[in-house]
């Protein structure tokens, strides 16, 4: 319980920190139309992608993994009505296709952690 209110706390400071500039985006398609847009192609099954990524990654508080259909999964950070980063495991012949999706507006150190605690995690999960 203690980790999980100082997860929170440290989410709640982050934020504030990022609250100079917009660094999420507040409507979901708009995020979608202007997030920085990466793609990666595994063998893997979607499915088997996102159980690993929950497993593995450091997932902030206000997080989401949704099964949006049979055939895609999307984490989702959205926090105080912004959304900051989604990534979507969608099955594609032959294995899956993930995209990733991060708000323009973040700072360095987000982009720090994120590329840290959740891309490097990613990548493992699809590349194993």
């Amino acid at each position: 319980m203690k980790r999980l209110l100082l997860l929170a706390a440290i989410f709640i400071i982050s934020l504030a920190g990022c609250a100079t500039r917009p660094s999420g985006i507040r409507d979901p398609q708009a995020f979608r139309a202007q997030a920085e847009r990466e793609v990666i192609a595994s063998a893997r099954a979607h499915t088997d992608i996102a159980a690993c990524f929950r497993d593995t990654a450091a997932l902030l508080p206000m997080t989401d993994l949704i099964e949006v259909s049979p055939a895609q999964t999307t984490y989702r950070l959205r926090g105080f009505g912004y959304t900051f980063e989604e990534i979507d495991f969608a099955a594609a012949p032959g294995g899956s296709a993930i995209t990733v999706l991060l708000a323009p507006g973040v700072n360095a150190r987000w982009r720090r952690d994120f590329a840290n605690d959740r891309l490097a995690p990613l990548r493992a999960c699809a590349a194993s």
